[in-house]
Protein backbone atom coordinates (compact mmCIF):
# COMPACT_ATOMS: atom_id res chain seq x y z
CA UNK A 1 0.00 0.00 0.00
CA UNK A 2 1.35 3.41 -1.02
CA UNK A 3 0.11 6.97 -0.90
CA UNK A 4 1.12 10.07 -2.78
CA UNK A 5 2.45 12.28 0.02
CA UNK A 6 2.65 16.05 -0.57
CA UNK A 7 4.50 18.58 1.58
CA UNK A 8 3.47 22.12 0.68
CA UNK A 9 6.16 24.63 1.67
CA UNK A 10 6.45 28.36 1.20
CA UNK A 11 8.50 28.14 -2.02
CA UNK A 12 8.25 24.52 -3.14
CA UNK A 13 6.23 21.32 -2.86
CA UNK A 14 7.96 18.05 -2.02
CA UNK A 15 6.32 14.83 -3.12
CA UNK A 16 6.98 11.10 -2.77
CA UNK A 17 5.28 7.75 -2.74
CA UNK A 18 5.29 6.53 0.87
CA UNK A 19 4.34 3.06 2.03
CA UNK A 20 3.05 1.79 5.40
CA UNK A 21 6.63 1.27 6.61
CA UNK A 22 7.54 4.92 5.97
CA UNK A 23 9.70 4.06 2.96
CA UNK A 24 9.93 6.77 0.28
CA UNK A 25 10.34 6.41 -3.46
CA UNK A 26 9.87 8.55 -6.58
CA UNK A 27 10.51 11.69 -4.54
CA UNK A 28 10.82 15.11 -6.13
CA UNK A 29 10.14 18.82 -5.78
CA UNK A 30 8.02 21.36 -7.70
CA UNK A 31 7.49 25.13 -7.42
CA UNK A 32 4.77 26.02 -4.94
CA UNK A 33 1.41 26.81 -6.63
CA UNK A 34 0.79 30.02 -4.69
CA UNK A 35 -1.05 32.07 -7.32
CA UNK A 36 -4.51 30.54 -7.47
CA UNK A 37 -6.82 27.69 -6.55
CA UNK A 38 -6.65 26.44 -10.16
CA UNK A 39 -2.84 26.26 -10.02
CA UNK A 40 -3.05 24.24 -6.80
CA UNK A 41 -5.60 21.77 -8.20
CA UNK A 42 -3.72 21.46 -11.49
CA UNK A 43 -0.41 20.62 -9.80
CA UNK A 44 -1.93 17.97 -7.52
CA UNK A 45 -3.94 16.59 -10.43
CA UNK A 46 -0.88 16.14 -12.62
CA UNK A 47 0.94 14.27 -9.86
CA UNK A 48 -2.14 12.11 -9.34
CA UNK A 49 -2.24 11.30 -13.07
CA UNK A 50 1.40 10.27 -12.94
CA UNK A 51 1.03 7.91 -9.97
CA UNK A 52 -2.66 6.91 -9.91
CA UNK A 53 -1.91 3.31 -10.86
CA UNK A 54 0.39 2.90 -7.84
CA UNK A 55 -1.45 4.64 -4.99
CA UNK A 56 -4.56 4.18 -2.90
CA UNK A 57 -4.80 7.75 -1.59
CA UNK A 58 -3.25 11.19 -1.08
CA UNK A 59 -1.62 12.41 2.15
CA UNK A 60 -1.13 16.19 2.49
CA UNK A 61 0.99 18.36 4.78
CA UNK A 62 0.12 22.08 4.66
CA UNK A 63 1.20 25.21 6.51
CA UNK A 64 -1.36 27.23 8.43
CA UNK A 65 -4.31 26.58 10.73
CA UNK A 66 -6.10 23.48 9.45
CA UNK A 67 -9.15 21.38 10.29
CA UNK A 68 -7.77 17.95 9.48
CA UNK A 69 -11.19 16.32 9.87
CA UNK A 70 -12.95 18.60 7.38
CA UNK A 71 -10.03 19.53 5.14
CA UNK A 72 -10.51 23.28 5.62
CA UNK A 73 -7.73 25.88 5.75
CA UNK A 74 -8.74 28.52 8.29
CA UNK A 75 -5.39 30.29 7.92
CA UNK A 76 -3.45 29.19 4.87
CA UNK A 77 0.00 30.64 5.56
CA UNK A 78 1.76 31.32 2.25
CA UNK A 79 -1.19 29.88 0.29
CA UNK A 80 -3.39 32.97 0.48
CA UNK A 81 -5.47 31.88 -2.52
CA UNK A 82 -6.64 28.82 -0.56
CA UNK A 83 -7.80 30.74 2.52
CA UNK A 84 -11.10 29.28 3.76
CA UNK A 85 -11.09 26.55 1.10
CA UNK A 86 -12.10 22.93 1.62
CA UNK A 87 -9.16 21.11 0.06
CA UNK A 88 -10.97 17.78 -0.07
CA UNK A 89 -13.82 19.31 -2.07
CA UNK A 90 -11.42 21.12 -4.41
CA UNK A 91 -9.54 17.93 -5.26
CA UNK A 92 -12.30 15.30 -5.07
CA UNK A 93 -13.38 15.44 -8.73
CA UNK A 94 -9.84 15.72 -10.09
CA UNK A 95 -8.38 13.06 -7.76
CA UNK A 96 -11.11 10.55 -6.78
CA UNK A 97 -9.22 8.75 -3.97
CA UNK A 98 -9.25 8.96 -0.14
CA UNK A 99 -7.35 11.95 1.28
CA UNK A 100 -6.04 13.14 4.61
CA UNK A 101 -4.49 16.49 5.50
CA UNK A 102 -2.71 17.96 8.52
CA UNK A 103 -0.69 21.01 9.53
CA UNK A 104 3.02 20.69 8.67
CA UNK A 105 4.26 21.03 12.25
CA UNK A 106 1.84 18.36 13.40
CA UNK A 107 2.98 16.13 10.52
CA UNK A 108 6.55 16.45 11.81
CA UNK A 109 5.32 15.31 15.22
CA UNK A 110 3.45 12.36 13.71
CA UNK A 111 6.58 11.25 11.83
CA UNK A 112 8.55 11.11 15.08
CA UNK A 113 5.93 9.17 17.02
CA UNK A 114 5.43 6.72 14.15
CA UNK A 115 9.01 5.80 13.25
CA UNK A 116 11.27 8.40 14.84
CA UNK A 117 12.62 9.57 18.18
CA UNK A 118 9.25 9.27 19.93
CA UNK A 119 8.43 5.80 18.60
CA UNK A 120 8.41 4.26 22.09
CA UNK A 121 6.38 7.08 23.66
CA UNK A 122 2.65 7.28 24.29
CA UNK A 123 2.85 11.02 24.96
CA UNK A 124 5.43 13.37 23.47
CA UNK A 125 6.02 16.72 21.84
CA UNK A 126 7.93 17.94 18.81
CA UNK A 127 9.36 21.42 18.32
CA UNK A 128 10.44 22.33 14.78
CA UNK A 129 12.97 25.19 14.56
CA UNK A 130 12.98 26.63 11.08
CA UNK A 131 11.99 29.93 9.54
CA UNK A 132 9.29 29.93 12.18
CA UNK A 133 8.69 27.67 15.14
CA UNK A 134 6.16 24.87 14.80
CA UNK A 135 5.38 21.53 16.33
CA UNK A 136 2.80 19.18 17.69
CA UNK A 137 1.61 17.60 20.90
CA UNK A 138 1.22 13.81 20.92
CA UNK A 139 -1.36 12.22 23.25
CA UNK A 140 -1.88 8.44 23.13
CA UNK A 141 0.21 8.37 19.92
CA UNK A 142 -2.15 10.76 18.13
CA UNK A 143 -2.14 14.52 17.63
CA UNK A 144 -3.74 16.50 20.43
CA UNK A 145 -5.75 19.00 18.38
CA UNK A 146 -7.62 21.00 21.02
CA UNK A 147 -10.32 23.54 20.22
CA UNK A 148 -10.47 24.42 16.51
CA UNK A 149 -7.35 22.30 15.92
CA UNK A 150 -5.24 25.07 17.49
CA UNK A 151 -3.27 23.09 20.11
CA UNK A 152 0.47 23.15 19.58
CA UNK A 153 0.61 26.54 17.80
CA UNK A 154 3.95 27.29 19.42
CA UNK A 155 4.55 30.45 17.38
CA UNK A 156 2.16 32.32 19.66
CA UNK A 157 3.66 31.36 23.00
CA UNK A 158 4.63 34.53 24.83
CA UNK A 159 8.33 34.58 25.64
CA UNK A 160 8.65 38.28 26.50
CA UNK A 161 5.67 39.62 28.49
CA UNK A 162 7.12 43.15 28.48
CA UNK A 163 6.25 43.47 24.77
CA UNK A 164 2.84 43.97 23.15
CA UNK A 165 4.05 43.50 19.58
CA UNK A 166 5.11 40.41 17.59
CA UNK A 167 8.40 40.67 19.49
CA UNK A 168 6.63 39.10 22.49
CA UNK A 169 6.04 35.72 20.83
CA UNK A 170 8.15 32.67 20.08
CA UNK A 171 7.93 33.24 16.32
CA UNK A 172 10.10 36.34 16.76
CA UNK A 173 12.31 35.19 19.62
CA UNK A 174 12.94 31.47 19.04
CA UNK A 175 12.98 31.00 15.25
CA UNK A 176 15.04 31.95 12.22
CA UNK A 177 12.96 34.86 10.90
CA UNK A 178 13.09 36.62 14.26
CA UNK A 179 16.78 35.86 14.72
CA UNK A 180 17.58 37.23 11.25
CA UNK A 181 15.44 40.34 11.77
CA UNK A 182 17.12 41.24 15.05
CA UNK A 183 20.61 40.65 13.64
CA UNK A 184 19.86 42.85 10.62
CA UNK A 185 18.77 45.66 12.91
CA UNK A 186 21.78 45.26 15.22
CA UNK A 187 24.31 45.19 12.36
CA UNK A 188 22.59 47.73 10.06
CA UNK A 189 21.91 45.19 7.31
CA UNK A 190 19.48 45.99 4.51
CA UNK A 191 16.28 43.92 4.92
CA UNK A 192 15.54 44.12 1.19
CA UNK A 193 18.52 41.91 0.20
CA UNK A 194 17.78 39.08 2.63
CA UNK A 195 16.49 35.69 1.45
CA UNK A 196 13.17 36.26 3.25
CA UNK A 197 13.02 39.97 2.39
CA UNK A 198 9.23 40.19 1.97
CA UNK A 199 8.56 38.58 5.36
CA UNK A 200 11.23 40.63 7.15
CA UNK A 201 9.90 43.86 5.65
CA UNK A 202 6.35 42.90 6.63
CA UNK A 203 7.55 42.27 10.18
CA UNK A 204 9.36 45.60 10.15
CA UNK A 205 6.12 47.34 9.24
CA UNK A 206 4.51 45.85 12.36
CA UNK A 207 7.43 46.30 14.75
CA UNK A 208 9.56 49.15 13.38
CA UNK A 209 12.56 48.26 15.53
CA UNK A 210 15.22 50.96 15.04
CA UNK A 211 18.57 50.17 13.48
CA UNK A 212 21.64 50.28 15.71
CA UNK A 213 22.93 53.31 13.79
CA UNK A 214 19.91 55.45 12.79
CA UNK A 215 20.43 57.23 9.50
CA UNK A 216 23.56 55.27 8.65
CA UNK A 217 23.98 53.53 5.30
CA UNK A 218 22.67 49.98 5.30
CA UNK A 219 25.01 47.13 4.43
CA UNK A 220 24.06 44.66 1.69
CA UNK A 221 25.41 41.65 3.62
CA UNK A 222 23.08 38.66 3.87
CA UNK A 223 22.18 37.38 7.33
CA UNK A 224 21.21 33.73 6.92
CA UNK A 225 21.66 30.93 9.45
CA UNK A 226 25.15 29.99 8.24
CA UNK A 227 26.36 33.58 8.44
CA UNK A 228 24.80 34.20 11.87
CA UNK A 229 26.53 31.17 13.39
CA UNK A 230 29.78 32.17 11.70
CA UNK A 231 29.53 35.54 13.43
CA UNK A 232 28.80 33.76 16.68
CA UNK A 233 31.91 31.59 16.35
CA UNK A 234 33.92 34.78 15.84
CA UNK A 235 32.49 36.33 19.01
CA UNK A 236 30.60 39.11 17.23
CA UNK A 237 29.46 41.54 19.98
CA UNK A 238 26.28 42.51 18.10
CA UNK A 239 25.14 38.93 17.51
CA UNK A 240 26.00 37.27 20.84
CA UNK A 241 23.30 38.98 22.97
CA UNK A 242 20.68 38.25 20.30
CA UNK A 243 21.65 34.58 20.32
CA UNK A 244 21.52 34.46 24.14
CA UNK A 245 18.00 35.87 23.99
CA UNK A 246 17.12 33.22 21.39
CA UNK A 247 18.33 30.44 23.71
CA UNK A 248 16.47 31.92 26.71
CA UNK A 249 13.27 32.14 24.68
CA UNK A 250 13.64 28.59 23.38
CA UNK A 251 14.16 27.37 26.96
CA UNK A 252 10.93 29.12 27.97
CA UNK A 253 9.06 27.35 25.13
CA UNK A 254 10.50 23.94 26.05
CA UNK A 255 9.80 24.36 29.77
CA UNK A 256 6.22 25.56 29.25
CA UNK A 257 5.47 22.65 26.90
CA UNK A 258 6.89 20.27 29.52
CA UNK A 259 4.86 21.76 32.39
CA UNK A 260 1.59 22.01 30.43
CA UNK A 261 1.64 18.56 28.76
CA UNK A 262 4.20 16.46 30.69
CA UNK A 263 5.44 14.62 27.57
CA UNK A 264 7.79 11.68 28.04
CA UNK A 265 10.19 13.31 25.59
CA UNK A 266 10.45 16.53 23.61
CA UNK A 267 12.04 16.05 20.20
CA UNK A 268 13.59 19.09 18.51
CA UNK A 269 14.02 19.24 14.74
CA UNK A 270 14.07 21.65 11.82
CA UNK A 271 17.00 23.31 10.08
CA UNK A 272 18.29 25.10 13.18
CA UNK A 273 18.55 21.77 15.02
CA UNK A 274 21.58 20.98 12.85
CA UNK A 275 23.56 23.50 14.92
CA UNK A 276 25.09 21.37 17.68
CA UNK A 277 25.65 24.29 20.04
CA UNK A 278 21.90 24.99 20.23
CA UNK A 279 21.32 21.71 22.10
CA UNK A 280 24.29 22.32 24.39
CA UNK A 281 23.31 25.90 25.20
CA UNK A 282 19.62 25.02 25.58
CA UNK A 283 20.49 22.28 28.09
CA UNK A 284 22.60 24.70 30.15
CA UNK A 285 19.87 27.35 30.10
CA UNK A 286 17.23 24.89 31.26
CA UNK A 287 19.46 23.68 34.09
CA UNK A 288 19.87 27.28 35.23
CA UNK A 289 16.08 27.67 35.32
CA UNK A 290 15.64 24.39 37.20
CA UNK A 291 18.20 25.37 39.83
CA UNK A 292 16.69 28.81 40.20
CA UNK A 293 13.16 27.44 40.62
CA UNK A 294 14.36 24.48 42.73
CA UNK A 295 12.10 22.01 40.92
CA UNK A 296 12.49 18.24 40.98
CA UNK A 297 13.74 16.11 38.11
CA UNK A 298 10.25 14.75 37.40
CA UNK A 299 9.44 18.18 35.94
CA UNK A 300 12.60 18.40 33.83
CA UNK A 301 12.28 18.11 30.05
CA UNK A 302 13.87 15.06 28.39
CA UNK A 303 15.12 16.55 25.12
CA UNK A 304 16.08 14.44 22.10
CA UNK A 305 16.87 15.23 18.49
CA UNK A 306 14.31 14.44 15.81
CA UNK A 307 15.18 11.48 13.61
CA UNK A 308 13.71 13.04 10.49
CA UNK A 309 14.56 16.39 8.91
CA UNK A 310 13.73 17.10 5.27
CA UNK A 311 11.35 14.16 4.83
CA UNK A 312 9.50 14.53 8.15
CA UNK A 313 6.32 16.10 6.75
CA UNK A 314 5.97 13.46 4.02
CA UNK A 315 6.28 10.63 6.54
CA UNK A 316 3.99 12.35 9.03
CA UNK A 317 1.39 12.99 6.35
CA UNK A 318 1.38 9.26 5.58
CA UNK A 319 0.88 8.35 9.24
CA UNK A 320 -1.95 10.88 9.43
CA UNK A 321 -3.51 9.17 6.41
CA UNK A 322 -3.35 5.80 8.15
CA UNK A 323 -4.95 7.26 11.28
CA UNK A 324 -7.80 8.94 9.41
CA UNK A 325 -8.45 6.62 6.48
CA UNK A 326 -7.59 3.27 8.09
CA UNK A 327 -8.19 4.10 11.75
CA UNK A 328 -4.80 2.52 12.24
CA UNK A 329 -2.24 3.43 14.90
CA UNK A 330 0.99 1.61 14.06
Amino acid sequence: MKCLALDFGGSSVKYALVDHQARLECSGKLPAPLDSVDAFVDMVGKLYDRFCGEIEGIAISMPGHISSEEGILFDSGAYKALYGSNIFHLLKERCPVPMAMENDGKCAALAEVWKGSLAKCRDGAVIVLGSGIAGGIIKDRKIHSGRDSSAGELSYLITDPTQKTPLCCAYMSAAMHGLCYRVCKAKNLDLSVQDSASILQWLDGLIQMPYAKPGGSLKKTKSDGIQIFKWLSEGDPAVEPIYRNFIRSLAVVVHNVQICYAPEKIAIGGGLSLEKRIFEDLGKELQDYYRGMDIGETLHADIVKCRYLHECNLIGAMYNYLLHCHNNSI
